[in-house]
């Protein structure tokens, strides 16, 4: 039985499909939502910019996504769903498996391919949901277009 659920969420329009995806499988298993959203500026940032310009990107990001979650849950409280959100500094593959293996959540559910295909070649980003795919020790939900 799935009681936790977590949830990869960016706001972005596939964040948006899985929340409402994880929400409808909460409400009929009387299970929990935990919004993840990871501030670690990618690699192609942090070899350029300074740590001084890096730690203020990753706090106006942390800012934005502490509004951003805000919004989600009380979308999910709406719903009479217990909700909870955590915004970490870690790669965002890496946090998410780690974090749902450490809280042992039953379920990851996250959007495939936010990014585009020539920014994956052009900036080397991999992607996250093939990384939590591979690694999650519980099952993964990903949703596509």
């Amino acid at each position: 039985m799935i009681k936790k659920i977590l949830v990869a969420y960016d706001n972005g329009v596939k964040a948006q499909k899985i929340l409402e995806t994880a929400i409808e499988i909460a409400k009929g298993c009387q299970t929990e939502i935990c919004l993840l959203t990871s501030v670690k500026m990618p690699h192609f940032i942090s070899d350029v910019a300074s740590p001084d310009m890096c730690n203020d990107l990753e706090e106006q990001t942390r800012r934005y996504f502490t509004e951003i979650h805000k919004e989600a849950e009380a979308m999910i409280t709406k719903e009479g769903i217990p909700v909870s959100s955590v915004i970490l500094n870690e790669s965002p593959g890496e946090a998410l498996v780690r974090y749902a293996d450490q809280e042992k959540f039953d379920l990851i559910a996250i959007g495939s391919a936010n990014r585009g295909a020539i920014e994956r070649v052009l900036l080397g980003l991999g992607s996250v949901s093939n990384y939590v795919l591979h690694h999650a020790k519980c099952p993964v939900l990903i949703i596509k277009d």
